[in-house]
């Protein structure tokens, strides 16, 4: 799979490091092909984290992101064999900032919430998320 979607929460963007994390992403040979910046309702949060619904932190995980603006994209890998998916999903890192590896967007969170960045998992939620984000 060429292509990945990925989302830089509101953490990234209050503090200044959306410029930080677009060059890790093109530094391991992703293109940035559309971006923009959009509003998030608690209807989208149930969409993109529905498999965390029945966990405690739920309810402050859609305050978090619904509380800025974020920016969602898409990314290309730029040879033609590469899996983008894997690769965003390496560069966004380890949900746990404290567990990420450094130069990944997660090693610049502060905590399992704001950990600045969400990437698809697999193709099907690739689909899935580019179908509910950007062809609506």
């Amino acid at each position: 799979m060429r292509y990945s979607f990925g989302l830089l929460k509101p953490d990234c963007l209050e503090r200044n490091l959306v410029e930080e994390a677009f060059k890790l992403i093109q530094m391991r040979g992703l293109d940035i092909i559309y971006s923009r910046q959009i509003r998030l309702n608690k209807k989208d949060v149930e969409f993109l984290y529905d498999r965390c619904r029945q966990n405690s932190f739920f309810e402050s995980l859609v305050d978090f992101m619904t509380s800025g603006n974020v920016i969602i994209y898409l990314v290309k890998s730029s040879n033609i064999n590469d899996d983008a998916i894997r690769i965003l999903n390496s560069v966004v890192g380890f949900t746990d900032p404290s567990g990420a590896k450094p130069n990944t967007l997660r090693s610049l969170g502060e905590n399992v919430c704001r950990n600045i960045a969400h990437s698809t998992t697999n193709e099907e939620t690739f689909w899935s998320e580019v179908k509910y984000f950007i062809s609506n």
